[in-house]
Order: structure tokens, then C-alpha cells, then sequence
């Protein structure tokens, strides 16, 4: 096998406008970590290092066999409830939460994890069900949200359990739920949310609360938000340049490399800056919404729209949050926050989207 031959079996699967849209991505966000990193080589390279873990990912589940990834779906999700459970018992606290899992070279995110395995297991469920989705099929599907729901919940991690939540109701609304239903459902939400409220921790309370008036505790439960307004406020039109921005030089805001990697690049490139990386991610959007509709079957239609609009729910909470619009819930930045777990699920998402596309005829078959 010559090297032609290895680059057409590698590369021949890769849909080119989306991977070069994701390199451009990836490419700005490294180049904004250095900064957000206050020039830090280690943690810029394990940055890198993280990136290109994900991008054999891609390319190892985009020329993957497509009916692997229908059959070991269920297996998949189980694992995840798995690393959920052992996370809860013996998992690595950090911030005042059980995340993680020591593995000795890297820290695992199993909740990261599920951003994949919970769309998968929806779409292989109710490819079982096509000719007799009713609303007991619904039910069962809401009972495998529900559970990875709770573990993720009580780690406590109130941000990617509502991207879980509102990820996974995605694909039950695409799989034919009654909008009457949604619409009764959502008032039952409102009616319960006292007791929602009742649920959360003081400090989730607090975030929630200084949403509303950030002011009325800038030292504490408002100091992240009103930072992170200063940052992308100080950016004006075409931002202070690549490493002049003084909300991070100077160590106010907080959580550059993660929850706030935006507001760093915000302050730097400005208004025109922000709104050339909003672009960018708006076109992957479209690429991959188009790349569903072009699906055969009820299991790829379902499972590439639902990997997409947890891809952007992210975006969105992240962006929100940085510019106040949203509670502080610690929300990555797909392609863009530094963290390895993130990071790879978000490239694998790209590659199973990809390998979906190119054998969209497979699996309807």
C-alpha cells in the first residue's frame, strides 16, 4: 500500500469545508489560550497535545465501520452510567465538586462523555422503535435521560446537566413528540420550579440570583459576571490586540483557559474579532443541520441533529454567560476552552457526524 493509496483511505471520508472550519477554530482558540494562559508553554502545549488527541479521534471514528457505531451504542451508554457511579464514589474533587477520574496521565470527565453517549443510545433506541413510536417509547426515553441526569446533578455539576438535559429532549422533540405535550410540560415546569428551587445548592442560588443584579454582590457571587462584562466591554470595535488585554494581564478575570476563554479573546480582537469566530461556528452549525437532513435513516437523522445542538447549546450558554446574559454555570467553549475530556468528545462528535454523512445510505439499508 503506497502513501496515495493511505491519504485516499484516510482523508476520504473527511467532509473538507467542515474540517477546515474546525481548524480555523481550533487554530484561533490556540492562539488565544497563550494569552488567556498569561503565556504558560506548559499549559499551551498540553493544550495542543489535547488537540491533536482529538483529531486522531476524528479521523479514527470517521473511517470507522458505521454499523460499529449503531451496534455499540447501548454498550457505550452503559459504560458511561458506569464511570458516572464510579465518579460519584471515588471520583477527584476540585472547586467543590466530584468530576473527574485519575487515569495517571490525564483526568477523565465521564460527564463529558455522555454529550455522545446519551444522543447515541436516544437514536439507537428509537431506530427499535421507528414504526411504533407512540408516547411509551417517549416515556423510556426520558427514564435514559433522567438517570445519567441525576448522577451528573449530584456530582454537582448544574451546567452540563442542563446541556445534558435540554441535548437529550432535542432528540425526543425530532423524534416526533406532540408539541401539545411539550407545551403542557413546559407549564408543568413552571408550576414546579419552587420546589426546583429548593433543590439547589446556595451557591447555584446565588449565581441565579446576581444574574439579576450582578451589583449587589461584585466581591462575591457577581464578581465572575461583572469581570467578564468589563473584558468584552474593553474590547470595543477592534479589541487592544493579541496579548494587551488588561482584564488578564492584570488577573482579574477569572477562569481564562475555561469557562472564560471568549471574554480573553473579546477584550483582544473586539467587536469584529468576536463576530468572525461567531461566523465560523454558525457555518459548522449549518454544515452539520444540512449534513442530518441529508440522512436516510431514523438513527442518523436523530443522532447527528442531536451531537450538533449540544455542540451549540454549549455555545450559546458559554457566550451567554460571559456576557452576563446567563447565569456562571461553568460551560466549556467547544473548540475553543482548554480541557482534554472536552475537547475530544467535542472532535469526535465532528467525527461521528462525518462518518454518518459519507455512508448515510448504510445503515437505511
Amino acid at each position: 500500500m503506497n502513501l496515495t493509496t493511505i491519504q485516499n483511505y484516510i482523508f476520504q471520508k473527511l467532509d473538507r469545508p467542515l474540517f477546515g472550519a474546525i481548524t480555523l477554530i481550533l487554530t484561533i482558540g490556540l492562539i488565544n489560550l497563550i494569552s488567556a494562559n498569561h503565556q504558560d508553554v506548559s499549559n499551551s502545549l498540553s493544550h495542543t497535545i489535547n488537540i491533536f488527541i482529538g483529531i486522531v479521534f476524528l479521523f479514527m471514528i470517521c473511517n470507522s465501520q458505521t454499523r460499529n457505531i449503531l451496534v455499540f451504542a447501548p454498550w457505550a451508554y452503559s459504560l458511561t452510567l458506569f464511570l458516572l457511579i464510579y465518579v460519584n464514589l471515588y471520583g477527584i474533587e476540585s472547586h467543590g465538586a466530584q468530576r473527574w477520574i485519575n487515569l495517571g496521565i490525564f483526568n477523565l470527565q465521564p460527564s463529558e462523555i455522555l454529550k455522545i453517549t446519551l444522543p447515541l443510545m436516544l437514536a439507537w433506541f428509537y431506530q427499535k422503535c421507528t414504526f411504533n413510536i407512540n408516547y411509551k417509547v417517549h416515556f423510556v426515553a426520558g427514564l435514559l435521560i433522567f438517570l445519567p441526569l441525576y448522577l451528573v446533578a449530584i456530582q454537582p455539576d448544574l451546567g452540563t446537566s442542563l446541556l445534558i438535559l435540554f441535548g437529550g429532549l432535542t432528540v425526543i422533540f425530532l423524534a416526533g413528540l406532540p408539541t401539545r405535550f411539550i407545551i403542557i410540560s413546559f407549564f408543568g415546569l413552571l408550576i414546579s420550579s419552587p420546589f426546583i428551587w429548593n433543590t439547589l445548592l446556595n451557591y447555584q442560588k446565588e449565581r441565579i440570583l446576581s444574574l439579576i443584579d450582578p451589583l449587589s454582590d461584585p466581591y462575591g457571587a457577581g464578581y465572575q459576571s461583572i469581570q467578564s462584562i468589563i473584558a468584552v466591554g474593553h474590547g470595543g470595535i477592534f479589541g487592544r490586540g493579541w496579548l494587551n488585554g488588561e482584564q488578564t494581564s492584570l488577573q482579574f478575570l477569572p477562569e481564562t483557559a475555561t469557562d472564560f476563554v471568549f471574554s480573553v479573546f473579546s477584550e483582544e480582537f473586539g467587536f469584529f474579532g468576536v463576530l468572525s469566530v461567531i461566523t465560523i461556528y454558525v457555518f459548522i452549525f449549518y454544515r452539520c443541520m444540512w449534513m442530518a437532513t441529508k440522512m436516510q435513516d431514523t438513527f442518523s437523522r436523530l443522532l447527528v441533529a442531536g451531537l450538533t445542538i449540544s455542540l451549540f447549546i454549549s455555545l450559546t450558554v458559554n457566550i451567554g454567560m460571559i456576557s452576563g446574559l446567563l447565569p456562571v454555570v461553568g460551560v466549556p467553549l467547544p473548540f475553543f476552552s482548554y480541557g482534554g475530556s472536552s475537547m475530544v468528545v467535542s472532535l469526535t462528535s465532528i467525527g461521528i457526524i462525518m462518518n454518518l454523512y459519507s455512508n448515510k445510505s448504510l445503515i437505511a439499508n
